[in-house]
């Protein structure tokens, strides 16, 4: 118990359970528009969210990320949205690491297709990618067999959700938009399976778009 006292003065955490001297880094190179500078604030608040603590069931993550918003200046949608998911990814990081990757699922989301050129057959269980270049998705199943991960390329939804009664995964990789992804963590949190969630880059129905890294980054955890 000292011990843990020790951490959390060490640390400056607040009773948000935000890093205090941590969390004000992102404010000063804000440079919106620069490809780069968005990829760094992107690094930088996904650093300042794995000092996240959350004290019990009493802090709900929807303040934790108000509070990170207040704190960062990054109150836009997209990046409240990006804080959102961070912060549940890592809540739940720790669990969905103690599971097998033979025992994790990632889902695939099929608007990442190139809709007018995929040759990729359908059934009950989703498209079947066959790697033929034109769309990133090639690339992410190519890094899921590779570490021995199963894959389901499929709409969201109810089909997802038969996938997941199909074969019982122990973990979960979810690569979706900001509501899709909301959804499924609701309805996966009565079942304790552990999830990641990577956010899609440009949302919509077809050719969206996602960081290949941000997938490999979850996938090796």
């Amino acid at each position: 118990m000292a011990e843990e006292k020790a951490l959390l003065k060490e640390d400056a955490v607040s009773v948000m359970g935000v890093a205090d001297s941590k969390a004000e880094e992102l404010k000063p190179e804000i440079r919106v528009g620069v490809k780069e500078d968005i990829e760094d604030m992107r690094r930088r608040l996904k650093a300042i969210v794995s000092r996240v603590v959350v004290f019990g069931l009493n802090t709900p993550a929807n303040s934790v990320v108000a509070e990170i918003a207040r704190r960062t200046g990054l109150v836009d949608e997209k990046w409240v949205q990006l804080t959102s998911i961070e912060v549940q990814n890592n809540l739940q990081r720790e669990f969905f690491k103690r599971v097998p990757r033979d025992e994790r699922i990632v889902f695939i989301p099929h608007c990442l297709r190139d809709a007018k050129n995929c040759v990729a057959p359908i059934d009950e269980d989703g498209y079947h990618c066959q790697k033929c270049g034109r769309c990133v998705i090639g690339k992410i199943t190519a890094e899921c067999e590779k570490r021995g991960m199963k894959w389901y390329m499929c709409g969201g939804g109810s089909q997802v959700q038969n996938l997941i009664l199909k074969h019982r995964p122990k973990a979960i990789v979810g690569i979706a938009c900001f509501n899709e992804i909301q959804m499924a963590l609701e309805k996966l949190k009565t079942n304790n399976v552990p999830t990641q969630a990577v956010l899609l880059r440009k949302s919509g129905c077809v050719n969206t778009e996602v960081v290949l890294d941000d997938i490999v980054e979850v996938l090796d955890l």
